[in-house]
């Protein structure tokens, strides 16, 4: 498809945590428009205000079918020139298989991984040589996580479906960087938290390092510019997939699980 429209980002996750970090930092970038999605017409008000770009948001919940075609209309009309796409949304949960009702685990992937799949392909025909897609993927994606399995799994999904994805589009010019953040502070814990447990303890309480989530942002966004396949911000998150490479899984489970204290916390629970 011919450049014809405005250059734009597009960012998911756009009203909160990571998503409206790289608002902000894309802000500078001189970009035309700024296509913001997520959740709260209060939330996505207040990051329009804070932002010199002009900001257009899409006030909706990515895993309803009848969204996706509303965003899918509105690159149909306006044709922009898609130079970034950012996919921030996504949640995660912690706890036992038992303790996340199914319909949230099923939400989970529907956000993380099917979302995420309809707006890169959606949005790589109006995307040209020089355009870059960034991913939010995790670290936890690298090993199966006990009692944080499925969104584990999700992020699993992403690592291998961006990096492959990456490979498909040289050709094109355009570039995929996968973002695998360790702990970091967000808005991510308030609802990965909140279920019914079968035990009084936190199911994840021990937290080896904690970044800030706008180190993190900025080195995706300086390796998004290098065309750098992956981004891991902190020599922690580094050496956890470095070591995971080497170990079995089977031992990385198990030292999750002692550090953690996970047997003893469901001990006939």
């Amino acid at each position: 498809m011919a450049k014809t429209g405005k250059k734009i980002a597009v960012i998911t996750g756009a009203s909160s945590g990571m998503g409206r970090k790289f608002c902000e930092i894309l802000d500078k970038n001189g970009f035309e428009e700024i296509w913001g999605l997520g959740l709260g017409k209060d939330a996505m008000e207040e990051v329009k205000k804070s932002l010199k770009t002009k900001f257009r948001y899409f006030d909706m919940d990515l895993t309803v079918d009848e969204n996706l075609a509303i965003y899918k209309k509105a690159l149909e009309e306006a044709k922009p020139d898609v130079q970034w796409l950012v996919n921030c949304s996504g949640f995660g949960k912690f706890g036992r298989y038992d303790e996340i009702p199914v319909e949230t685990s099923m939400n989970m992937v529907d956000l993380n991984c099917r979302a995420l799949l309809f707006m890169t392909e959606t949005t790589i025909p109006y995307m040209h040589e020089g355009g870059r897609i960034v991913q939010i993927a995790s670290v936890a994606g690298f090993q199966p996580i006990p009692f944080i399995a499925v969104y584990g799994a999700t992020k699993a999904f992403v690592i291998s479906y961006s990096r492959a994805l990456n490979v498909e589009l040289k050709p094109k010019g355009i570039s995929v960087t996968t973002v695998c953040p360790f702990w970091t502070k967000t808005a991510f814990f308030d609802r990965a938290k909140k279920i019914k447990s079968k035990q009084s303890e936190e199911v994840v309480s021990k937290y080896v390092v904690m970044y800030d989530p706008e180190k993190v942002i900025k080195k995706a966004v300086k390796d998004a510019i290098n065309r750098k396949e992956m981004s891991i911000y902190g020599f922690v998150a580094r050496s956890q997939v470095r070591l995971v490479k080497c170990i079995p899984t089977k031992w990385t489970m198990g030292i999750w699980m002692n550090q953690q204290k996970l047997k003893q916390k469901y001990e006939g629970k």
